[in-house]
Protein backbone atom coordinates (compact mmCIF):
# COMPACT_ATOMS: atom_id res chain seq x y z
CA UNK A 1 0.00 0.00 0.00
CA UNK A 2 1.02 3.66 -0.76
CA UNK A 3 2.26 5.15 2.48
CA UNK A 4 2.50 8.85 0.84
CA UNK A 5 0.98 11.50 3.22
CA UNK A 6 -1.73 13.43 2.47
CA UNK A 7 -2.40 16.75 2.80
CA UNK A 8 -6.35 16.74 3.49
CA UNK A 9 -9.30 19.86 4.24
CA UNK A 10 -13.26 18.86 5.66
CA UNK A 11 -15.62 19.52 2.90
CA UNK A 12 -18.40 18.07 4.98
CA UNK A 13 -20.85 15.18 5.05
CA UNK A 14 -24.14 13.36 6.31
CA UNK A 15 -25.74 10.89 8.20
CA UNK A 16 -25.35 7.06 7.29
CA UNK A 17 -27.50 4.36 8.29
CA UNK A 18 -27.49 0.87 10.21
CA UNK A 19 -24.52 -1.65 9.19
CA UNK A 20 -25.75 -4.60 7.17
CA UNK A 21 -26.29 -7.71 9.55
CA UNK A 22 -24.38 -10.49 8.57
CA UNK A 23 -27.05 -12.61 7.44
CA UNK A 24 -28.89 -9.92 5.34
CA UNK A 25 -32.36 -8.39 6.12
CA UNK A 26 -34.31 -6.25 4.51
CA UNK A 27 -33.03 -7.21 0.74
CA UNK A 28 -29.51 -6.05 1.76
CA UNK A 29 -26.68 -8.85 0.91
CA UNK A 30 -25.24 -10.66 3.34
CA UNK A 31 -21.86 -10.76 4.44
CA UNK A 32 -20.98 -13.98 2.21
CA UNK A 33 -22.16 -12.39 -1.17
CA UNK A 34 -20.50 -8.96 0.02
CA UNK A 35 -17.41 -11.53 0.44
CA UNK A 36 -17.95 -12.98 -3.22
CA UNK A 37 -17.51 -9.39 -4.79
CA UNK A 38 -14.52 -8.69 -3.35
CA UNK A 39 -10.83 -9.73 -5.27
CA UNK A 40 -7.32 -10.00 -5.34
CA UNK A 41 -4.98 -8.50 -7.78
CA UNK A 42 -1.69 -9.85 -8.93
CA UNK A 43 0.82 -8.07 -10.87
CA UNK A 44 3.80 -9.01 -12.34
CA UNK A 45 6.78 -7.28 -14.56
CA UNK A 46 8.34 -4.40 -12.67
CA UNK A 47 10.06 -6.53 -9.83
CA UNK A 48 11.12 -10.18 -8.73
CA UNK A 49 8.12 -10.19 -6.64
CA UNK A 50 4.28 -9.51 -8.04
CA UNK A 51 2.71 -6.67 -6.42
CA UNK A 52 -0.61 -7.35 -4.75
CA UNK A 53 -3.57 -5.50 -4.01
CA UNK A 54 -6.96 -5.78 -3.54
CA UNK A 55 -10.23 -4.93 -6.06
CA UNK A 56 -14.16 -5.26 -6.03
CA UNK A 57 -16.51 -6.16 -8.84
CA UNK A 58 -18.03 -2.56 -9.66
CA UNK A 59 -21.55 -1.90 -11.95
CA UNK A 60 -21.31 -5.16 -13.97
CA UNK A 61 -19.71 -8.49 -14.02
CA UNK A 62 -16.15 -8.82 -14.79
CA UNK A 63 -15.19 -5.23 -13.82
CA UNK A 64 -12.93 -5.07 -11.72
CA UNK A 65 -11.70 -2.24 -9.55
CA UNK A 66 -8.17 -1.27 -8.00
CA UNK A 67 -5.08 0.94 -7.52
CA UNK A 68 -3.62 2.27 -10.04
CA UNK A 69 -0.34 2.27 -8.16
CA UNK A 70 -0.77 -1.26 -7.95
CA UNK A 71 -0.49 -2.12 -11.51
CA UNK A 72 1.05 0.50 -12.92
CA UNK A 73 3.91 -1.16 -15.30
CA UNK A 74 2.68 -4.38 -15.10
CA UNK A 75 3.17 -6.68 -18.20
CA UNK A 76 0.55 -9.54 -16.60
CA UNK A 77 -2.16 -8.40 -13.99
CA UNK A 78 -4.32 -11.35 -12.47
CA UNK A 79 -6.94 -11.29 -10.56
CA UNK A 80 -7.95 -14.13 -7.71
CA UNK A 81 -11.35 -14.56 -6.98
CA UNK A 82 -13.73 -15.52 -3.28
CA UNK A 83 -13.14 -19.24 -4.38
CA UNK A 84 -9.22 -18.85 -4.99
CA UNK A 85 -9.53 -19.06 -8.74
CA UNK A 86 -6.80 -17.04 -10.75
CA UNK A 87 -8.41 -14.91 -13.77
CA UNK A 88 -6.20 -12.73 -16.78
CA UNK A 89 -7.31 -9.30 -16.54
CA UNK A 90 -6.81 -6.14 -19.30
CA UNK A 91 -6.88 -2.75 -18.14
CA UNK A 92 -9.55 -0.10 -19.37
CA UNK A 93 -8.66 2.61 -17.50
CA UNK A 94 -5.86 3.93 -15.76
CA UNK A 95 -5.87 6.99 -14.10
CA UNK A 96 -2.61 7.85 -12.19
CA UNK A 97 -4.21 11.13 -10.75
CA UNK A 98 -6.83 9.65 -8.93
CA UNK A 99 -5.00 6.01 -8.28
CA UNK A 100 -7.50 4.40 -9.67
CA UNK A 101 -7.74 1.59 -12.33
CA UNK A 102 -10.37 -0.28 -13.65
CA UNK A 103 -10.01 -4.45 -15.26
CA UNK A 104 -11.78 -6.55 -17.87
CA UNK A 105 -12.08 -10.01 -16.36
CA UNK A 106 -14.32 -11.66 -18.61
CA UNK A 107 -14.05 -15.23 -16.44
CA UNK A 108 -14.99 -13.77 -13.55
CA UNK A 109 -17.90 -15.00 -11.98
CA UNK A 110 -18.67 -12.80 -9.02
CA UNK A 111 -21.65 -10.09 -8.03
CA UNK A 112 -21.18 -6.64 -9.07
CA UNK A 113 -21.94 -4.14 -6.05
CA UNK A 114 -23.18 -0.60 -7.09
CA UNK A 115 -21.94 2.60 -6.70
CA UNK A 116 -23.52 4.92 -4.09
CA UNK A 117 -22.99 8.44 -2.52
CA UNK A 118 -20.80 8.60 0.40
CA UNK A 119 -21.88 9.63 3.51
CA UNK A 120 -20.61 9.36 6.94
CA UNK A 121 -20.88 7.40 9.50
CA UNK A 122 -20.68 3.42 10.04
CA UNK A 123 -19.86 1.00 6.67
CA UNK A 124 -17.56 -1.66 5.96
CA UNK A 125 -14.04 -2.97 4.34
CA UNK A 126 -13.80 -5.48 1.58
CA UNK A 127 -9.91 -6.34 1.08
CA UNK A 128 -7.86 -9.60 0.40
CA UNK A 129 -4.61 -10.89 1.45
CA UNK A 130 -2.96 -13.69 -0.01
CA UNK A 131 -2.64 -15.76 3.14
CA UNK A 132 -6.12 -14.46 4.29
CA UNK A 133 -8.45 -14.14 1.14
CA UNK A 134 -11.21 -11.68 0.99
CA UNK A 135 -11.90 -10.12 4.38
CA UNK A 136 -15.18 -8.23 5.40
CA UNK A 137 -14.39 -6.16 8.50
CA UNK A 138 -16.80 -3.04 10.16
CA UNK A 139 -15.52 0.27 9.73
CA UNK A 140 -16.39 3.74 10.01
CA UNK A 141 -16.52 6.80 7.51
CA UNK A 142 -15.16 9.59 9.91
CA UNK A 143 -14.87 12.69 7.23
CA UNK A 144 -15.05 13.43 3.56
CA UNK A 145 -12.17 15.26 2.58
CA UNK A 146 -10.69 17.16 -0.52
CA UNK A 147 -7.43 15.79 -0.85
CA UNK A 148 -4.26 17.40 -2.04
CA UNK A 149 -1.25 14.50 -2.95
CA UNK A 150 1.20 13.57 -5.35
CA UNK A 151 0.27 11.24 -8.28
CA UNK A 152 1.68 7.96 -8.21
CA UNK A 153 4.99 8.81 -10.05
CA UNK A 154 5.76 11.77 -7.47
CA UNK A 155 5.85 14.30 -10.57
CA UNK A 156 2.82 16.64 -10.27
CA UNK A 157 0.11 17.92 -7.33
CA UNK A 158 -3.30 16.73 -8.22
CA UNK A 159 -6.75 17.44 -6.27
CA UNK A 160 -9.19 14.63 -5.36
CA UNK A 161 -11.95 13.81 -3.57
CA UNK A 162 -12.18 11.31 -0.87
CA UNK A 163 -12.60 9.82 2.64
CA UNK A 164 -10.95 9.09 6.04
CA UNK A 165 -11.68 5.20 7.32
CA UNK A 166 -11.84 4.50 11.07
CA UNK A 167 -11.03 0.34 10.81
CA UNK A 168 -8.70 -1.90 10.73
CA UNK A 169 -6.97 -0.83 7.74
CA UNK A 170 -3.85 -2.49 7.06
CA UNK A 171 -1.06 -2.26 4.96
CA UNK A 172 -1.34 -4.29 1.68
CA UNK A 173 -5.32 -3.21 1.76
CA UNK A 174 -4.77 -0.81 -1.54
CA UNK A 175 -7.64 -1.38 -3.94
CA UNK A 176 -10.36 -3.00 -1.66
CA UNK A 177 -13.87 -1.39 -1.42
CA UNK A 178 -15.36 1.06 1.46
CA UNK A 179 -18.99 0.17 1.71
CA UNK A 180 -21.87 1.97 2.63
CA UNK A 181 -24.24 -0.14 5.40
CA UNK A 182 -26.13 -1.75 2.06
CA UNK A 183 -23.37 -2.76 0.46
CA UNK A 184 -22.99 -0.14 -1.97
CA UNK A 185 -19.27 0.63 -2.94
CA UNK A 186 -18.58 4.33 -1.41
CA UNK A 187 -14.90 4.35 -1.73
CA UNK A 188 -11.50 2.90 -2.99
CA UNK A 189 -8.97 2.48 0.01
CA UNK A 190 -5.32 3.97 -1.47
CA UNK A 191 -3.38 4.54 1.94
CA UNK A 192 -3.05 3.83 5.61
CA UNK A 193 -2.38 6.45 7.70
CA UNK A 194 1.40 7.05 9.09
CA UNK A 195 0.44 8.64 12.36
CA UNK A 196 -3.37 7.58 13.47
CA UNK A 197 -4.07 4.27 14.53
CA UNK A 198 -7.20 2.31 12.57
CA UNK A 199 -6.99 5.26 10.23
CA UNK A 200 -7.01 5.11 6.55
CA UNK A 201 -7.77 7.35 3.42
CA UNK A 202 -10.10 5.89 0.35
CA UNK A 203 -10.84 7.68 -2.75
CA UNK A 204 -14.19 9.10 -2.96
CA UNK A 205 -16.76 7.05 -5.46
CA UNK A 206 -17.29 10.21 -6.93
CA UNK A 207 -14.55 9.77 -8.39
CA UNK A 208 -14.51 6.30 -9.88
CA UNK A 209 -18.01 7.28 -10.69
CA UNK A 210 -16.74 10.05 -13.15
CA UNK A 211 -13.75 7.19 -14.22
CA UNK A 212 -16.05 4.97 -15.49
CA UNK A 213 -17.53 7.44 -17.86
CA UNK A 214 -13.99 6.82 -19.54
CA UNK A 215 -14.23 3.39 -20.48
CA UNK A 216 -12.28 1.84 -23.38
CA UNK A 217 -13.80 -1.17 -25.05
CA UNK A 218 -10.20 -2.15 -25.71
CA UNK A 219 -7.32 -2.64 -23.46
CA UNK A 220 -5.44 0.61 -22.64
CA UNK A 221 -1.69 1.23 -21.28
CA UNK A 222 -1.28 0.82 -17.43
CA UNK A 223 1.75 3.05 -17.31
CA UNK A 224 5.12 2.20 -16.37
CA UNK A 225 7.00 0.88 -13.41
CA UNK A 226 7.03 3.15 -9.81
Amino acid sequence: MSTRRSIVAVVGAAALGVLAASCGSGGRPGVAELRSSGVGIIADGCSLVGQLASGVVVDRPGQVVTVAHAIAGATSISVVDHADNVHPATVRVFDKDRDLAVLDVPGLDAPARDLASVQVGPGATLTWSRDGGVTYDAAKVSKRLTVTIEDIYVEETVERRGIEVYGDIRVGDSGGAVLSSTGDVIGIIYAKSRTRDRVGFATDSSELRALLQTMSDTPVANGRCQ
